[in-house]
């Protein structure tokens, strides 16, 4: 991840242009003014991202920002006070030769080095909403609106019990844990856009089609905790039916808050990805804070295989432009490699935040007292050392995660375990990768098991982390020495017996969608690529094949089995060979985005207790096609105005679905609603459903 403004600044002449004078600070000792960092800054250090091994560049929000100061001497040089969502930020950019060539050209540089360009992309909001140019937002350079003007349209959403117009006006969010307040309240005072308008949901979904034509790989939205799980699935099926990139999102949750359970149930069903902060703050606590212990850490790793369905996709971190750096809370290199060597070779996708390699970091205290904290945790990159010991760590362990897939699609088993050490092993059917991590004093394991083959093994990393050699007898290592505060991994890479499938990506879609399967054994040959419901099944489009590789175009009219939203997916090689299987969430047809009500629920089936919710669920795969499992019925509903309730669903358009209610604690098995399903009046964005309703229309 790269903080554009504070990493090179190779472009002068556009520290200081004419839209926003003045913002600029050549001294760098305003945190919060521009530094100067470009696009151009990033492409002139693509090789020695390459060299480190990064195959994805996650930049921080390019879009046009505020162009005064907000607050006292603050800017928008992190990207987040949108203005313009259609263009470009001017200081990022050359005016010279067209600021979208700019980043064009930044993406065909990086495509041809095998990496790819990630846009964060900020939906929720744009700028502060009484300071500066107080929320304004334009439309390719036409005035929209700002706050205030939009404030004397906005009117009362009955249904929602919203203040709304191009924005909300409901004030801050004062109660983190109340479901309604951190969607329909502002986050940090900032304007907060309101998906549930025809026109903003068009203008947010455009502006991201002018990134996702340019040819980004990866998009990362932020704050999706603060919308609706509904609009953000809409935004999914967009954008896959235009490009298969991959998507992750910015959710902040501990393990064991109030909205953990919401998390995991928006991962599993809606075809995003988290960045996996409820297990960052594990990994600072164990290595920087020092207030957990390596069973903590190993038991965050258990939960979350069983939590969410594609645990492989959570984007995995120790520092991020949000919290203090590692280095901040624990002025300690070892430990800190340590971080990264967990998460290097942990379930998930690995995420080094900028200057990680090069020990990046500031002490300087924040308003809030933070030691390191924002933004302190943005410096200016300083060096470009590939000398050092973690930049030679994160090359060393992305290598291996290239060359074998138990990094990428192995599950884990924990070999060893005590409050200091973590020995854990991944595998994906016959390649193997074992992992020690020892973060205290010098100690042995004795007759540790492991699915490596009989032999002697060196560690990997070349003992740059203390580690030694291992060697396997009948499935056991008689003795493992463990150094102080070390790090080994040891490894072994298979032929391949058989198609091995260890992703899918995206894991929704729908008829004409391109969908790549990743494995090993494929073949050269094509074969076919079969989707099931376990009673029909369907042959797709193979668009590319390959060995490790294979893209297909979804089938038309798949449809999922009763109580489910997936079918598998597996590969028959050419040979005749049939793969493993993997979930693939089905998706009707163009998804739009639709509010549901229920009024009055008092004296019903569907009254509710403390710790009870109601769901949705109905006749299509996006409502579950009639499970009662609130794990994968839409939920829970919102109740602003008890006993009232509603949720936005992403709905399939011109189709008719029926649907009804459901009672039932989160994760448990729900008491249906009473009567016969419902049949809506035609629904739209905007419009809600009639549980009265009895005409029997498709939804637009």
């Amino acid at each position: 991840m790269i903080m554009v403004d504070r990493f090179d600044d190779a472009n002068t002449a556009n520290n200081n242009p004419p839209e926003s004078p003045n913002l600029f600070d050549s001294t760098r000792t305003n945190w919060r003014a521009y530094w100067g960092g470009d696009l151009q800054g990033v492409e002139r250090r693509l090789a020695y991202l390459q060299d480190m091994g990064i195959r994805g560049i996650w930049l921080s929000p390019v879009v046009d920002n505020i162009n005064v100061f907000a607050h006292i001497n603050q800017t928008g040089y992190h990207g987040f006070w949108a203005r313009d969502f259609k263009r470009i930020e001017e200081r990022f950019g050359d005016s010279t030769v067209g600021h979208w060539i700019v980043y064009s050209n930044l993406i065909n540089s990086a495509s041809a080095r095998g990496i790819g360009i990630i846009k964060d992309f900020a939906p929720n909001h744009t700028s502060p909403r009484g300071t500066g140019e107080f929320g304004v937002l334009f439309d390719n350079g036409v005035f929209v609106t700002d706050h205030r003007q939009d404030a004397t349209r906005a009117s009362l959403n009955t249904v929602t019990k919203s203040q709304e117009n191009i924005f909300r006006h409901n004030g801050g969010v004062a109660n983190w844990n109340n479901r309604w307040e951190i969607r329909y309240r502002e986050l940090f005072d900032l304007a907060d856009l309101n998906q549930h308008n025809n026109w903003v949901d068009r203008y947010l979904k455009d502006s991201l089609g002018l990134y996702l034509d340019r040819g980004i790989s990866g998009i990362r939205i932020d704050a999706s905790k603060h919308m609706d799980q509904g609009w953000l699935k809409t935004l999914a099926d967009f954008t896959y039916a235009r490009r298969n990139v991959f998507i992750m999102h910015e959710w902040y949750q501990r393990f064991g808050d109030e909205m953990y359970w919401d998390l995991t149930h928006f991962d599993n069903n809606d075809g995003m990805h988290a960045l996996n902060i409820p297990l960052a703050y594990v990994i600072r606590d164990v290595f920087a804070h020092r207030t957990q212990t390596m069973r903590n850490l190993e038991a965050a790793v258990t939960r979350q295989a069983t939590d969410f369905n594609w645990n492989q996709k959570l984007v995995n971190f120790v520092d991020s432009h949000d919290k203090p750096r590692f280095l901040s809370i624990r002025n300690d290199r070892v430990a800190f490699r340590q971080a990264l060597a967990f998460i290097l070779t942990a379930p998930g996708i690995p995420l080094i935040y900028y200057g990680n390699e090069q020990y990046l970091h500031n002490d300087g205290v924040n308003e809030a007292g933070q030691v390191g904290g924002d933004p302190f945790n943005r410096p200016m990159m300083a060096s470009w050392d590939t000398t050092t010991a973690a930049f030679r760590l994160i090359r060393s362990l992305a290598g291996l995660r290239q060359t074998n897939e138990a990094l990428r699609y192995g599950l884990t088993t924990t070999r060893h375990l005590t409050d200091d050490v973590y020995v854990f092993e991944r595998r994906f059917f016959n390649d193997v990768v074992l992992v020690a991590i020892n973060r205290g004093v010098a100690t042995t394991a004795s007759n540790v098991p492991t699915a490596l083959p009989n032999g002697t093994y060196a560690d990997h990393l070349g003992g740059l982390m203390g580690g030694t050699s291992i060697s396997v007898s009948g499935g056991r290592i008689a003795s493992m020495s463990l150094p102080a505060t070390s790090v080994a991994v040891w490894h072994f890479n298979s032929t391949p017996n058989a198609p091995w499938l260890g992703s899918i990506d995206p894991t929704i879609g729908r008829a004409g969608n391109r969908v790549r399967i990743a494995g090993r054994g494929f073949g050269t040959a094509a074969g076919r690529v079969t989707l099931t419901n376990g009673t029909v099944s369907w042959v797709a489009t193979v668009n590319s094949w390959s060995d490790d590789f294979v893209e297909f175009s979804v089938p038309a009219g798949i449809t999922a089995a009763l109580n489910t939203r997936n079918v598998d997916v597996f590969i028959t090689t050419a040979a005749g060979t049939h793969s493993n299987r993997v979930a693939f969430g089905i998706l009707s047809e163009r998804q739009v985005p639709v509010v549901f009500r229920v009024e009055n629920t008092i004296g019903m089936t569907l009254a509710t207790v403390a710790g009870q919710h109601l769901f949705l669920t109905g006749s299509v795969p996006e409502l579950s096609n009639w499970s009662d499992r609130s794990s994968i019925a839409v939920g829970p509903m919102l109740c602003p105005d008890w006993p009232a309730w509603f949720t936005m669903a992403s709905v399939p358009a011109s189709r008719t679905i029926e649907f009804k209610h459901i009672r039932s604690t989160l994760g448990g098995t729900g008491i249906w609603e009473t009567g016969a399903p419902i049949i809506p009046f035609l629904l739209s964005i905007g419009n809600f459903g009639n549980c009265a309703g009895q005409e029997r229309m498709p939804f637009h």
